[in-house]
């Protein structure tokens, strides 16, 4: 056991007592007695919870905050793509409609911690999607003018 767990426990340990003793100033009616008693309880729980483990337990909590962010950044930008892959849609999306969700896709991850090869990843998606539209736009107008 460290040092500084060791204080937290003396401090929790002292609260606990502040707080019984509080407790039973306040049944005896000494108000007064039980409110200083409860100041000095507040104060040794709010130190007792303030003291850190350390630096190391930050940055470890720090990285699973940043995990954490970053897979639901990743599960945001594959259901962006997933919406305009036609999966539930009738009608194939056009490259506005890619445009307009990459750029926000885009201002999404730049905030967020997600590294640049995932990027890319998510730019080479969207250029498919792209390909694909144009592909489908093009099959569509040689049926329009093979009509004609």
């Amino acid at each position: 056991m460290t040092a500084d767990r060791i204080l937290r426990w003396v401090l929790f340990c002292a609260g606990i007592i502040t707080a019984i003793f509080a407790g039973y100033m306040f049944s005896e009616g000494r108000i007064d007695w039980g409110a200083a008693w409860l100041a000095v309880t507040v104060g040794f729980l709010t130190f007792a919870t303030r003291i850190s483990g350390g630096r190391s337990s930050a940055a470890s909590s720090s990285d699973d905050g940043n995990k954490e962010l970053h897979d639901m950044a990743i599960l945001i930008a594959d259901t962006a793509v997933a919406t305009l892959k036609n999966i539930g849609r009738t009608i194939p999306p056009g490259t506005k409609e890619i445009d307009e969700l990459e750029e926000k896709v885009n201002s999404f991850l730049d905030v967020m911690p997600v590294s640049g090869e995932e990027r890319q990843e998510f730019a080479e998606e969207f250029d498919r999607l792209r390909n694909r539209t144009r592909r489908n736009e093009g099959g569509r107008a040689l049926m329009r003018s093979a009509r004609l």
